[in-house]
């Protein structure tokens, strides 16, 4: 850039009745050459006033233009200028309804409408609020003050610093903020309820704030908070770098949170906790994302990404440091297990296709930003610092984090920097080179291992869901081989490596910690067998055993009967991550043959292996259970209900109408598989039941659960009656993902949503507006509601009805409909 911003004062009016805003800025810049023509960002702002002054001289522009498509807004000056200047900004703004930008969301108190202000300016969309140059390393200093109605309260990223009445309204002005990125600016304006505590020095205020009357549901947070900050100080050796900490809910978000610099915001669903309405899996999803954000104070905030390229930078570390400290706080969630039975395989699932893409990716355009934030920036990313940190040892790698910390704090890095540091204090060979091929490779390997007298044979090659020709790529993998203990750790650099072992029987990837699947030959998986059934061999390796059977079942390099065999070996596994995953699969199985004539044959095995689950597990509660006991339960329970296991259904129902009596008298966690239960085996009056509790729910937990139990019916006309109420003013925009998702999972709903989407899909992006993120999530059902006949219909529906940040995502979604369908075919033939 040739003019750098060095410091904003901005100056903001919302106005909550007719939804506007106004604003006043002085932005001091620094024109590094004589230039004519300053271009900066800004969109859907309508600048009423503009003047530069440069040494006492005050300049009117000639011309200034908005360049809507680019985002940009270029100032034709009369003369050039050179060295320090300010410009100053009169504009007007729109507080809009699709959740990006300022934007305005709403409430209800006693029944009454209220409305609050808010901002999401990630990836781009600070431009939406004030002219800025919206890039992550364009860092600055902010000045912020917002003048309100006086019943109203303000909130940025720094305290308060004065506050003071003018006539109706009251002038907020807030302490400067550190150098930092237009993208992490914070804006907030309403009536809001407040809970505080301090952290143990005293230094730090920790606030939580969200609609009056939900104080109460901010104690968990404040209280995981603290520790969390104290914890990340410790590791990162920095001190959190700002006097204050707010963690606000707000009813309408597109995302699950932001990690605003001091002013961190949640969906309400994600920040609030209530023992009697709150999951377990809720309050996991919960913990993870409150220090996901939190890490980002630091890895992020602190130091910043020269470009979005680096996007990963921030959110692979966010994601493995949240896993890292809640585990720390709750070991007995067994934290790291789910990371790997959800979080790696999310990340597997989408780099097994080819339209994948690498964790470092190029961006060029500002538009394909939104497309990389995807499983494969976090997820993906999160796994490969597990598999570093793994090689070069957690001391290595935490001293290597510390040090790019302080080396480059409130500045901004690129990947390369940090990689830097991590190699020069490891003493592990080919850091540097392991890391940057994991990085700008596309997709992982799939090691297949043979084993004759007593050697065995690594062999590598990349894992497609959708096989071609063997690709010349080879990753420096991290091969960790062992049975009851680790035996051998190397980094395998070769197509192909023969290692000397003296048992008959190893497990490659020991531990599960590296980034790759296992493919055992016959006499391997045979004795790999009878280890699982004993269980003489780790929880962790017995789930990536099977793990990688059913992914080689789906890219047809082993059969669905073989892994129905195989699982027979789990009778007496009672550990939740390798129980919930043949779960997932035995579903999927049931799922994608649910019209085949031989989908009773793939009943009764799933069945039959639930009710044993069930058995151990019972309906009940125990007292001092653990989490993961009780989201087996749920995923259990949810199952038998759909393949329509009469015990199940009865007990169902049973609940149900305890459930319709008092709510909070079933637990949060049999709420869902229970709803959903009746809703797949009910009627009208069951659908008629199920919208009253929606509108009588007081949570958005609540609220979703019966979203999506909505979904499940097995009537045409019901399931159509959902997908109006997706549209109507009932559903939060951020819920509406929950009733497209289960409908297209849903075999009956998957059938007729393509249609409706096709007819509808005008009135559905007007309600959720071009670039929210619930759209990607529409079109990420595809797979599941179309086949490989369809396929050039949807790429001429989408062609003719483009929509921003969804490309690569239309993309995948095609590819999966190619393995679905290939997937199928097999399967018919095996089971002919």
């Amino acid at each position: 850039m040739s003019v750098i911003p060095e410091k904003y004062e901005l100056e903001f009016e919302p106005d909550l009745k007719n939804f506007t805003f106004k604003g006043k800025e002085i932005v001091y810049v620094n024109c590094k050459f004589s230039t004519n023509k300053i271009i900066l960002n800004a969109i859907e702002l309508k600048i009423n006033r503009c003047t530069i002054k440069v040494k006492n001289k005050t300049i009117k522009p000639k011309k200034i233009h908005l360049i809507k498509p680019k985002r940009e807004l270029e100032i034709t000056l009369p003369e050039k200028i050179k060295g320090k200047a300010t410009i100053y900004f009169e504009f007007t703004g729109i507080l809009n309804d699709e959740l990006c930008g300022f934007y305005r969301s709403q409430y209800k108190v006693d029944g009454k409408t209220t409305y609050l202000a808010t901002t999401q300016f990630e990836e781009i969309d600070a431009c939406r609020a004030f002219p800025c140059w919206d890039y992550p390393d364009a860092k600055a200093t902010f000045d912020i003050t917002i003048i309100t109605d006086d019943n109203l309260t303000a909130i940025s990223n720094m305290p308060v610093s004065s506050k003071k009445k003018d006539g109706k309204k009251t002038i907020f002005k807030f302490a400067q903020t550190p150098v930092m990125s237009t993208y992490l600016v914070y804006l907030g304006v309403g009536n809001y309820g407040m809970k505080s505590k301090k952290t143990k020095d005293g230094k730090v205020e920790i606030r939580f704030i969200a609609p009056p009357g939900n104080e109460e549901k901010g104690e968990f947070a404040l209280d995981l908070t603290v520790k969390l900050l104290k914890e990340y100080e410790n590791y990162f050796g920095i001190k959190y770098p700002l006097p204050k900490l707010d963690l606000i809910a707000i009813p309408d978000f597109d995302s699950s949170a932001m990690e605003n610099w001091g002013a961190i915001t949640f969906r309400e669903a994600v920040i609030y906790y209530d023992p009697q309405t709150t999951s377990a899996d809720s309050l996991l999803y919960n913990a993870t994302t409150i220090s996901h954000e939190i890490a980002h104070q630091w890895f992020g905030n602190l130091v910043t990404m020269k470009w979005w390229n680096d996007l990963w930078l921030n959110e692979s570390f966010a994601t493995f440091m949240a896993t890292k400290f809640v585990d720390k706080f709750y070991p007995e969630w067994d934290v790291w297990d789910q990371f790997i039975g959800t979080d790696t395989d999310l990340a597997m699932e989408l780099d097994s296709l080819k339209t994948s893409h690498p964790i470092d990716v190029d961006v060029k355009d500002p538009g394909e930003i939104s497309e990389i934030f995807d499983a494969i920036s976090y997820e993906k990313g999160g796994s490969f610092l597990l598999m570093l940190e793994k090689y070069v040892g957690e001391s290595d790698f935490q001293k290597g984090l510390k040090t790019y910390l302080k080396k480059f704090q409130y500045k901004n890095a690129a990947g390369a920097d940090l990689w830097k540091e991590i190699s020069q204090v490891s003493t592990k060979p080919g850091v540097l080179k392991m890391v940057n091929y994991w990085l700008k490779q596309v997709g992982y390997p799939v090691v297949t291992v043979t084993k004759q007298n007593s050697k065995i044979t690594l062999t590598q090659d990349r894992f497609l869901r959708l096989p071609e020709k063997q690709q010349k790529a080879v990753w420096p993998i991290p091969v960790s081989i062992g049975l009851e203990k680790e035996l051998t750790n190397k980094l395998m650099i070769k197509k192909s490596e023969t290692i000397p072992i003296e048992q008959n029987t190893v497990i490659v990837n020991y531990g599960r910690s590296g980034f790759y699947r296992v493919k055992y030959d016959e006499e391997l998986l045979s004795n790999l067998k009878l280890l699982v059934k004993n269980k003489e061999i780790t929880h962790m390796d017995r789930w990536a055993i099977q793990y990688d059977l059913f992914a080689l079942c789906m890219s047809g390099n082993e059969s669905v009967k073989n892994f129905l065999s195989f699982i027979d070996a789990y009778n007496k596994e009672d550990n939740y991550l390798p129980l919930s995953n043949i779960i997932k699969n035995l579903n999927f199985l049931y799922s994608i043959t649910f019209f085949e004539d031989f989908n009773s044959e793939i009943r009764d095995i799933a069945i039959n292996l639930l009710r044993n689950i069930l058995q151990k597990l019972t309906w009940n509660p125990k007292n001092n259970e653990k989490n993961t006991q009780m989201q087996l339960r749920s995923q259990v329970i949810e199952s038998l209900g759909k393949m329509e296991d009469k015990e199940v259904i009865l007990e169902a129902k049973k609940k149900f109408k305890q459930y319709i009596k008092k709510p909070g008298s079933i637990s949060a966690d049999l709420q869902k598989p229970i709803l959903i239960t009746v809703a797949w085996n009910g009627d009208r009056d069951t659908y008629k039941e199920l919208t009253r509790s929606y509108t009588r729910a007081e949570t958005q937990e609540e609220k979703v659960r019966l979203l999506s139990a909505l979904s499940y019916f097995k009537d045409k006309n019901l399931i159509l009656e959902t997908l109006e109420f997706a549209l109507s003013d009932s559903v939060r925009t951020p819920n509406m993902d929950y009733i497209f998702k289960n409908i297209a999972q849903n075999p009956y709903g998957s059938k007729i949503l393509w249609a409706w989407l096709k007819k509808n899909w005008k009135r559905l992006t007007k309600k959720t507006g071009e670039g929210n993120t619930v759209l990607k999530k529409i079109i990420g059902t595809v797979s599941k509601t179309t086949d490989e006949t369809m396929i050039k219909e949807v790429q001429e529906f989408f062609e003719e009805n483009p929509t921003q940040g969804t490309k690569n995502t239309l993309l995948q979604e095609l590819e999966r409909v190619k393995i679905y369908s290939k997937f199928l075919k097999r399967i018919k033939n095996e089971f002919s």
